[in-house]
């Protein structure tokens, strides 16, 4: 198993990636410290890891106000004694608009999710990381900042600064050994953004699969193993990349 002994926090685990990287890594060995903004939510995740023999621990909290990530990762330390993994599983759904209707709200609310927050968690776990000269933190983000996607600026700006994010931190703290990748997916299949409800929609899933030269959508666990993978020994020559998980539709 690629993950025995190791300690890893997975942000908004009920969402997007959260879930099938939660079972992943507890089938690869992994202890994880599971985040949500409520207990509830997290709950199911930590039966899966129980079912799988894996220690798991349940933490809420707002990860857009820096002292809460802050308080996460500490509470993982205190837990385990250790961090060597983060998963910065960040979300949140775009609404498409002209970009001159964007609103400040709309716009603060898209930084606040997928660049705020994944910063703020990165942050406090270099602040683990770095004295213990290891660590793996690996961004999930969206391969719509490889083209740009009209009408959804918000988005894009948001998915592309946490890609800008992990190449300049990756190279910060790559002579720490501490690798920071992220997986810039699309057409994967997870809760957030290609749920059962989209995809099980004959029509629907038609026309996606025209913009795919795979000719299908990803399963979640492709992506999760992809996740594996980076967080493992087997990665750690991978500093600061930005990884295009889309079955080609794009190829930057």
């Amino acid at each position: 198993m690629k993950l025995t002994g190791k300690v890893a926090l997975i942000t908004n685990v009920s969402e997007f990636m959260g879930p099938a990287i939660t079972e992943e890594f507890c089938r690869e060995g992994a202890s994880v410290a599971l985040h949500d903004r409520n207990e509830a939510a997290a709950a199911p995740f930590a039966a899966i890891a129980a079912r799988l023999g894996r220690e798991a621990q349940v933490l809420t909290g707002d990860l857009t106000r820096p002292a809460e990530a802050d308080r996460v990762v500490d509470a993982v330390v205190a837990r385990f004694g250790r961090l060597d993994i983060l998963v910065n599983n960040s979300s949140n759904p775009p609404t498409g608009s002209p970009t001159e209707q964007v609103t400040d709200a709309q716009w603060r609310a898209m930084m606040s999710r997928l660049l705020d927050e994944p910063f703020y968690c990165l942050r406090a776990a270099l602040r683990v990381m770095r004295p213990a000269k290891r660590g793996k933190i690996i961004n999930m983000s969206s391969a719509a900042a490889f083209p740009g996607l009209a009408n959804y600026a918000a988005y894009s700006a948001a998915r592309a600064g946490v890609n800008g994010l992990t190449k300049a931190v990756g190279r910060e703290v790559a002579r720490d050994g501490i690798q920071v990748n992220a997986i810039a997916q699309n057409y994967v299949e997870n809760p957030t953004y290609f749920p059962p409800a989209l995809t099980s929609d004959p029509q629907k899933l038609a026309r996606m699969v025209k913009n795919i030269p795979a000719g299908r959508l990803a399963r979640s666990e492709e992506s999760a193993r992809l996740a594996v993978y980076l967080a493992s020994e087997d990665a750690d020559f991978f500093v600061g990349q930005v990884i295009p998980f889309s079955g080609g539709w794009v190829t930057p």
